[in-house]
């Protein structure tokens, strides 16, 4: 039987009530000398009564001379006063029979609008003096215990009947019950036998000061149980007892310096009996106890007092309750738990636990290994130092996140190696719950991602360069648009210089006006040098850099670079833009770079109609999950489904000449700025080709390339860590 503390305590103190309730009920039968056997059975059933919170309790009692039987009964408070004994035994007539010898052990009868479980129990060696009814309103009395405590309450009361009823010689009839019984003196005594005075004067003294007959207890208990003396001798065992150590009471009483507890247990057994007896309060006590077949088995061992009238302690009462299953279950949780640790250890991963507050409890080997920490010193938030400092804050306030939305999640952080070194790690936690999803562990993984990350790193180095080669590919088709947008400054540098001269050269000299036309010529050379700057900006190789932008305003610049090649094209161009649209953060040449290629792809598309207008349309707005979008509508020949998810990928292309990169480039720089890009065939004829990404209040980010590296920092913890 496996019995864990909790348990074992609460039939500890349950057994002790018992006890102390049988040791009321035995008691009570030693006061037979002083008072009426009416009144003796009346205090019984009164403490049956309390003890066992009866709805009543009845006894039937037959005279051996009137015909009519003898009553008594005691009901609960709420009935006290309205139902007497006469009723009680009316209804039971009613209900089970006139005849108490047929009335069944146990039944279920109907009593003041109430169903009670009754329980009859018969009086005397043939069930000839009577009978004893105890009823309660639930439906599982009696319990054990319970039923434990009527048995030897009727036991005493035929006792008490035996001892205390007179026979018919003596004493007439109708004062058998209620006169107080006769008690010998020691006057009595004396006339009779001077002799034996002082034998039967100790003999009397005893039996007034003996308050319980403690073998009549214990052995009532259906439990290992021993009385001990105040000094610490065991006075008295029950048959449970005697049969598992197989020894008598004479060989138990010294069991401090016998072989029955286990020598590496009976000094802290010896040091809690001690201490018990020194304070007065009860003790527990874990020890191997030796059977008769010389095997110790462990036992819980509770002992509490017994006190007497003056508050004194008398005597021990020693419950022991077999734990031997329940400490081979806990070795072999501890061995599987030993098992475990080993394999969790040998897992090629940094493996932990949490408890539910987020604080760390458990790491395994090859994390302590990697780490160069003890246990003790990765405890807690110990763990915390081995965080880059950089990366430490964005690690916690993705692990605040988990544990507030008690989801599973994870977030990239770099870790510092024993030796110094630092190496990206993918941080997973997941929530183990209970019944009711309330978590209760929290288990994770610290996956190595160096690799990955260096990975990543060159494929963004190898995209740029890609990005990079396409700009410089579209120089060739921009050179005429190019040309233009450069010779209208330019030319208006030469109209103004010479305006400028001859109003100089004019009698007398238009100062004034040459004024006003040189501001108009450094007006157009700022003009040329911007537009130089953002076409360097465009097809030279620089760092990327992450900044607000307005999207509309990065799209007009691409439209003016293309309209001239446009134009010459045939295409008929609009545009719709969304007024309020937020900005975006990102790399303003990349993006460009992304309109610049989907205007193109258009323009090409377009070529080759004849028969209906080459009808190309520019617009933005506001997506999804406060994304903006822009997208390029044309009236081309469209795509066919069957390619649809091929169009973005590297090198595959539906032009003659083409190299295939243009759309794969686009769909990097799109995904790098946390966005998507996709096509779709318009309801006429013609497609779409879109892209999207994050407003500004959404994301901050840097885009990594191959002149530097990047980070992402989210506002939005959610987002940043899913």
């Amino acid at each position: 039987m496996v019995i864990n503390r909790e348990h074992s305590t609460e039939e500890s103190r349950r057994l002790q009530q018992c006890f102390n309730d049988l040791s009321q009920i035995v008691a009570l039968s030693t006061a037979l000398g002083r008072g009426s056997l009416s009144q003796l059975v009346a205090d019984l059933l009164e403490m049956l009564l309390g003890m066992l919170h009866l709805e009543f309790v009845y006894v039937r009692l037959k005279d051996p001379v009137n015909a009519a039987p003898i009553e008594l009964g005691r009901t609960a408070k709420s009935l006290d006063g309205f139902i007497g004994p006469k009723e009680i035994g009316s209804v039971l007539n009613n209900a089970l029979g006139s005849n108490p010898q047929t009335w069944p052990a146990n039944e279920q009868i109907a009593f003041c609008d109430k169903s009670v479980s009754l329980v009859s129990l018969r009086l005397g060696p043939q069930g000839d003096m009577g009978i004893l009814v105890a009823a309660s309103t639930r439906a599982d009395f009696p319990e054990e215990t319970e039923r434990l405590r009527l048995d030897v309450a009727a036991n005493q009361a035929v006792i008490a009947l035996q001892q205390g009823r007179p026979s018919s010689e003596a004493r007439q009839p109708a004062n058998a019950v209620d006169e107080p019984l006769a008690q010998p003196t020691i006057d009595t005594v004396s006339r009779e036998g001077g002799g034996e005075l002082e034998q039967l004067r100790r003999a009397v003294e005893s039996l007034r000061l003996r308050e319980i007959d403690i073998q009549s207890v214990v052995d009532a208990i259906p439990a290992p149980t021993s009385i001990m003396t105040a000094e610490g001798e065991v006075e008295a065992v029950n048959r449970p007892v005697l049969e598992y150590f197989g020894r008598s009471v004479d060989e138990l009483r010294h069991w401090s310096t016998s072989d029955i507890v286990h020598p590496d247990d009976l000094q802290p057994t010896i040091s809690a009996w001690r201490l018990a007896v020194e304070t007065g309060e009860p003790y527990e006590v874990e020890s191997r106890h030796r059977g008769s077949d010389g095997v110790y088995r462990w036992f819980h061992v509770r002992g509490f007092p017994l006190r007497g009238s003056d508050g004194h302690i008398v005597r021990w009462c020693v419950l022991q309750i077999d734990i031997e299953d329940r400490k081979r279950a806990e070795q072999a949780l501890r061995t599987s738990e030993r098992n475990l640790y080993l394999i969790i250890s040998t897992i090629p991963g940094l493996v932990w636990s949490a408890r539910p507050d987020g604080s760390a409890d458990f790491f395994n080997q090859h994390y302590l290994d990697y780490v160069g920490f003890s246990s003790e010193q990765a405890q807690d938030w110990g763990w915390t130092a081995a965080v880059h400092p950089e990366d430490l804050d964005g690690l916690a306030s993705a692990w605040q996140a988990f544990m507030a939305t008690r989801q599973a999640g994870e977030k990239e952080a770099r870790l510092r190696r024993f030796d110094g070194s630092y190496r990206w790690f993918l941080f997973r936690a997941n929530p183990l719950r209970d019944d009711s999803g309330n978590v209760i562990k929290w288990f994770g993984i610290n996956t190595d991602i160096e690799d990955r990350k260096r990975a990543e790193e060159e494929l963004r180095d190898t995209q740029a360069k890609l990005a990079h080669m396409a700009r410089v590919m579209m120089m060739g088709e921009l050179t005429a648009s190019i040309a233009h947008e450069v010779n209208q400054p330019l030319a208006g540098i030469v109209t103004n210089a010479n305006t400028c001269l001859r109003m100089l050269a004019a009698d007398p000299p238009n100062v004034a006006g040459a004024r006003e036309t040189v501001r108009r010529t450094l007006r157009d050379g700022n003009r040329a040098s911007d537009i130089i700057g953002r076409l360097r900006a465009l097809f030279n190789r620089k760092a990327p850099v992450s900044q607000p932008i307005d999207l509309n305003e990065a799209t007009r610049e691409v439209i003016a670079l293309s309209l001239n090649k446009l134009h010459r094209d045939g295409v008929s161009l609009r545009t719709r833009l969304a007024e309020d649209l937020p900005r975006v953060t990102g790399d303003r040449v990349q993006l460009q770079q992304v309109i610049l290629n989907l205007l193109n792809n258009a323009a090409d598309a377009m070529s080759a109609i004849d028969d209906r207008p080459r009808e190309l349309m520019v617009s933005t707005g506001r997506d999804e999950d406060s994304c903006v979008r822009l997208s390029v509508h044309d009236s081309g020949p469209g795509f066919d489904l069957e390619v649809a998810e091929r169009l973005f990928d590297a090198f595959y292309t539906t032009k003659g000449d083409g190299m295939g990169i243009g759309l794969s480039v686009s769909r990097s720089i799109v995904e790098n700025h946390h966005g998507r890009i996709w096509a779709a065939l318009n309801d006429g004829p013609g497609a779409t080709f879109s892209f999207s990404i994050p407003g500004s209040s959404e994301v901050t980010i840097s885009i990594g390339g191959p002149e530097g590296k990047g980070t992402l920092a989210a506002n939005n913890i959610a987002r940043d860590v899913g």
